[in-house]
Order: C-alpha cells, then sequence, then structure tokens
C-alpha cells in the first residue's frame, strides 16, 4: 500500500554546495529506484547537532516529502545506511495534507540559530510556562483559609 513518508536525513558538513546537491540527487534517484515519488525536497541548511555523532558537530539537514510503497521502507532505509555522506536519517509516515509538488529542490527560510548558541538553553517552552502556571493555582493561600 503507498503511503506518505517524510524523510529527514544529516549530510557530511565538510561537502560543499556541489557535492551536497548531488548526493541530494543520489537520494532522491534512490527513492526513485525504489518506486518512490518524491513530492518535495527541502534543504534545511548547515545546522549543529544536539550531540557529537561519529565525530561530527555540524551536518547539512535535508527533508524529502514523498510517496512509497510501505514494502519498500526497508530496502530504502538500507541504501541509506550504505550512503557515505548521508550520517543520519529518519524515515516516518507523514500526517497532514501533503504539499504541493514543485519536483524542485527548495532551500529553507528557517533561520539557523548562531554558531555559539547551546543546544538545550534556558528556553522556556509555552507548555512549560502553562504547567507552572496551573501549580501555582492549586497552592491554597491564607485567604483562601480563612474563607472556609
Amino acid at each position: 500500500m503507498v503511503r506518505d513518508y517524510e524523510l529527514m536525513y544529516i549530510v557530511r558538513p565538510e561537502l560543499d554546495d556541489d557535492a551536497l546537491r548531488a548526493t541530494v540527487k543520489t537520494v532522491r534517484g534512490l527513492l526513485e529506484a525504489q518506486g518512490g515519488q518524491v513530492i518535495k525536497t527541502t534543504l534545511w541548511g548547515k545546522r549543529r547537532l544536539a550531540y557529537e555523532v561519529q565525530r561530527l558537530r555540524d551536518g547539512h539537514y535535508v527533508l524529502i516529502v514523498l510517496r512509497l510503497d510501505g514494502a519498500k521502507v526497508a530496502p530504502v532505509e538500507r541504501a541509506l545506511r550504505l550512503q557515505d555522506a548521508v550520517f543520519r536519517h529518519l524515515l516516518v509516515l507523514h500526517e497532514g495534507p501533503m504539499p504541493e509538488a514543485d519536483g524542485e529542490i527548495e532551500e529553507s527560510s528557517l533561520e539557523a540559530p548562531p554558531a555559539d548558541s547551546e543546544p538545550g538553553g534556558d528556553v522556556t517552552t509555552a507548555s512549560a510556562q502553562t504547567e507552572e502556571d496551573e501549580a501555582e493555582e492549586d497552592v491554597p493561600t491564607a485567604s483562601d483559609e480563612g474563607d472556609e
């Protein structure tokens, strides 16, 4: 059964733009050889990894939205493991509406975090802030005890 997937993979940081584009075309060819239909390819650019992987601290992130037969997932993942330029990948089911098919490689407009920032810094998310607010509301105060 053909399903919609997202493939995120990270390419070695030492590759220049030409080698990166060649790797992206190679992966695309690999997907199409397995009967996949590439809907959209987005280059996220070079970013810092959360932790060191194979002695690498940076990598070029690429996101591909595709249609693929579920029986072909294992051969695709095996072929990705054999790619020298790709050192990490994740293939998951795509949820939500599919983007429009453009067939071209798109440069992402997402801004990369500053290179000197540490991953996992003191960023409070909205959900964490909401949980803190709810916890404060449950604590009884002196005025609450007097009202009883």
